[in-house]
Order: C-alpha cells, then sequence, then structure tokens
C-alpha cells in the first residue's frame, strides 16, 4: 500500500528554521573558537607555556560551540513536532486481508 503524499502545512522543519539553526551553529562555532583561542594565548603568554593552552582553548571551544548547537536543534525538532516518534504499523497490527470474508 502506498503512502499518501506529505502535508506541506505540517512539514517538520521550515527552510527558514533550518537556516537559522546552520547560521546559529556557524556564529557559534566561530565566537567559541576564536574566543578559545584567544583565552588560550594569553595564558599561554603569561604563563610561558608554550602552546598548551591554545589548544586548550580550541578544544573547549569546539566542545561549547558543538553542545550549543545540538541543543539549539532539539529544541527546534522540539518545537516542530518532529522529535516525537513516528507512528509506524507492525506487521501485528496491521489488518490482514486473508481473513476477510469474500462476497
Amino acid at each position: 500500500m502506498a503512502r499518501p503524499p506529505l502535508d506541506p502545512q505540517s512539514s517538520t522543519i521550515g527552510v527558514l528554521q533550518s537556516l537559522g539553526v546552520a547560521s546559529y551553529f556557524g556564529a557559534s562555532l566561530a565566537i567559541s573558537v576564536v574566543l578559545g583561542v584567544l583565552a588560550g594565548q594569553w595564558l599561554d603568554g603569561h604563563l610561558n607555556t608554550g602552546y598548551i593552552f591554545t589548544l586548550i582553548g580550541v578544544l573547549l571551544g569546539l566542545v561549547a560551540a558543538t553542545t550549543s548547537g545540538v541543543r539549539v536543534y532539539r529544541a527546534t525538532l522540539r518545537k516542530s513536532g518532529a522529535g516525537r516518534p513516528a507512528k509506524t504499523q507492525t506487521t501485528e497490527s496491521a489488518p490482514d486481508y486473508d481473513d476477510a470474508p469474500t462476497a
């Protein structure tokens, strides 16, 4: 049996929402990594430790941006209703047409 076409009114995530999430993630990534680099370089300069704190700052910036992006994405899915599990019909709950009375 064929599935009915998707209703355009009930699309899960619109184009603008997708662009918003993607641009937020990009800006968050850039800002977090730049701040991590600057803080790491400042610490490396004051503690004379080479570049270890710069690397730690970059990694912390990446983790912070990824965490923030995932939270925004999940909130967007929750808001649009796409986070709900899909209703699927299993073979146990499917109607059995073999047992149907014939005329």
